[in-house]
């Protein structure tokens, strides 16, 4: 084909399709690139998610020849339940102290990053962020060593003093602390790096306008900082939220969500519940996406607040 032909049929292209050729050409491209992740997330995601909230209206039984129809039968059991419903309060106290206190603790050591600009700062990034590394199951190990009534290194300091050793995994107020404290001790460096970086990408220039003007430190971090970290803020408060309301390796290993169910979470008991041979899958599924459903609301509210925090400034 001659060059004079392929100008010619272009031109009629052009005439033909106009610009829409080209965007559906590309368009092409850009649906193809995701197509392996799209269908992957199909498979792997939304069919067993449909076949799920399927199943949770059916008495499902694996062998049966016909499924009865329940309706939402199998969600109001798993709602009067009661080991459930202590699971979920678990869960929010879990979340709000461990939301909470990371984010104070984390906002803090930033700063310290921040000022810290040698080797050693360096060097102390890179040492925050192992305990991320470390799996929960690995951090429930060592902390069952710490805590052990007999030979546990608290139980061994109080005992060197002449104090009485403290049944830490027996006590239910300890219980929680117990699962608290090591799941701070393995985000604490992921989330001081995540505002370290917040406060980097905040510009010099206006602390620098801010000190001209007068501004204490306070006046700084009012207008200034916090504002600047919503972002950040939101990253964090959303993943620590998610992973507080699906905690299941530090307390089933720690206590095993004792005693007396004071620090079961909701993925504990469906763990739990799922091996209850008295009991259909069915009512286990209804639980999984009731538990869905209510973490995904809650962060939900938590993006809906802070955009609308940002809007109005």
């Amino acid at each position: 084909m001659s060059a004079k032909e392929r100008a010619t049929k272009t031109s009629f292209r052009k005439k033909l399709f106009g610009k829409r050729f080209f965007r559906y050409r590309y368009a092409f491209t850009g649906y193809a690139m995701i197509a392996p992740a799209f269908i992957l997330l199909t498979v792997f995601v939304v069919v067993p998610l449909g076949m799920a909230v399927y199943r949770s209206f059916f008495d499902y039984r694996a062998y049966a020849a016909v499924q009865e129809f329940v309706g939402l039968k199998n969600y109001l059991t798993i709602l009067r339940t009661t080991s459930f419903v202590n699971s979920f309060k678990n869960a929010l106290l879990f979340a709000a102290v461990i939301v909470v206190v990371q984010l104070l603790l984390s906002f803090t050591f930033a700063h310290v990053l921040k000022r810290c600009n040698t080797v050693y700062g360096r060097i102390v990034r890179t040492v925050i962020y192992v305990p991320f590394l470390i799996s929960g199951i690995t951090a429930s190990i060592v902390f069952l060593f710490m805590t052990n009534y007999g030979g546990g290194l608290i139980n061994g300091i109080l005992l060197y003093f002449d104090a009485d050793p403290i049944a830490i995994i027996m006590d239910k107020n300890w219980a929680r602390i117990a699962v608290i404290v090591p799941t701070l001790w393995l985000g604490f460096g992921y989330n001081s790096l995540v505002m370290y970086a917040g406060l980097l990408n905040i510009p010099k220039d206006y602390y620098e306008a801010a000190t001209l003007d007068g501004a204490g430190w306070w006046r700084k971090l009012i207008k200034i900082t916090l504002p600047g970290m919503t972002n950040y803020f939101l990253l964090t408060i959303v993943g620590l939220l998610t992973g507080a309301l699906t905690m299941f390796d530090i307390p089933f290993l720690m206590t095993g969500g004792g005693p007396l169910e004071s620090t079961l979470t909701p993925v504990l008991y469906l763990f739990n519940n799922y091996r209850n041979v008295l009991q259909t899958s069915s009512i286990t599924l209804a639980g999984a996406i009731l538990v869905m459903l209510i973490v995904g609301a809650l962060n939900a509210g938590v993006f809906f607040g802070v955009q609308s925090k940002v809007s109005d400034d």
